[in-house]
């Protein structure tokens, strides 16, 4: 603890002499300035250990990978904590960061990050970096203020330089594929044998239906449990499992979920607007009768695609809602009509 006050201290007075110097030279850039700054911590704080790239930041490998090797096309999965230069998170994706913090939530997934590589969707430095990495590698990274832009030119996200913690945890070249392997994965360990209705479409009935089969075009009543492919409940209507996860919100109405089932399965398409059923569901519901208990899981073509639905999480955690591309699965009951 001495030896980092002690550290400190000096980067504190080497920084006030370079403001100093920067004073009595009013040509010099804001990003010189930032430059310096950065050059100063790096060499009072890491004693100039770290690697530096072309483009201006500093980065040390923490954990090296041996996966798959990222490309400037690739889509990937990311852990991602977020420090300022005194090393105070700012925000991460990580379960055990919010516990310490005391921001934790049973709402929040606490899942990797979905990135686009080569479409100007993330930092230009995040990106330089993670191009170089490969599955299970982390890295932190000490990124300078002008290359948070998400693309060259464009106006930073962060007003100083900021630490990145990222570990690459998986590597997908094809999103569609990658859900079809991940639902398949999900039905040989809890449903085998089940075939899908269609691509990437599964339902198995729990309970059999002792009423007539759900029509197109009329209203239903159902109770259902939303959830994540590993197991993250992310909405119910049934309020003794919202309380088992706990998500309870004494503010919900935890009655029965009111189902205007489409005309005809061509125009499901419609019902992912606020406060509608996903496509998925609705088709789910299609294929069963009153007095039936079923699950169905899908792709995301028959959930959010590649829209997600936000949700407003804690103010430390970097996700929150359904993420895009994000396949789901229902537990669903029509109760027998009265």
């Amino acid at each position: 603890m001495k030896k980092l006050i002690c550290l400190t201290i000096a980067f504190f007075a080497v920084l006030s002499a370079i403001l100093s110097s920067c004073a009595r030279q009013p040509a010099e850039s804001v990003k010189e300035i930032h430059e310096k700054i950065l050059a100063a911590h790096v060499k009072i704080i890491h004693h100039d250990t770290l690697q530096k790239t072309e483009s201006g930041l500093y980065y040390a490998i923490t954990r090296q990978g041996s996966g798959k090797s990222n490309t400037d096309s690739s889509i990937v999965f990311v852990r991602e904590t977020i420090r300022d230069l005194n090393y105070n998170i700012i925000a991460s994706t990580e379960r055990n960061v919010a516990r310490q913090l005391g921001t934790f939530s049973y709402a929040d997934a606490y899942i990797p990050l979905l990135w686009f590589m080569g479409n100007n969707t993330i930092m230009t430095g995040l990106e330089e970096i993670l191009l170089g990495m490969r599955e299970g590698e982390i890295r932190r990274i000490w990124l300078p203020y002008w290359l948070s832009s998400y693309f060259e030119g464009g106006t930073s996200e962060n007003t100083s330089s900021m630490v990145y913690d990222l570990e690459l945890v998986k590597v997908v070249n094809n999103i569609d594929s990658y859900q079809i392997d991940t639902l398949e994965t999900f039905r040989n360990r809890h449903y085998p044998g089940v075939d899908s209705l269609e691509r990437g479409f599964y339902k198995v009935t729990l309970v059999p239906g002792t009423g007539d089969s759900l029509q197109p075009a009329t209203s239903v009543n159902a109770y259902y449990i939303g959830k994540f492919l590993n197991g993250h409940v992310f909405d119910t209507n049934v309020a003794d499992t919202a309380m088992k996860y706990h998500i309870y919100n004494s503010g919900k109405d935890y009655s029965l979920y009111h189902v205007a089932l489409p005309a005809t399965d061509e125009e499901e398409d419609e019902s992912n607007q606020e406060g509608s059923a996903v496509k998925g569901f609705s088709k789910c519901m299609l294929n069963m009768r009153y007095g039936e208990v079923a699950v169905c899981f899908f792709h995301s073509d028959h959930g959010y695609k590649s829209e997600g639905k936000h949700a407003s999480s804690s103010g430390t955690y970097l996700g929150g809602g359904i993420p895009a591309y994000m396949p789901l699965f229902f537990w669903i009951y029509v109760p027998l009509k009265e």
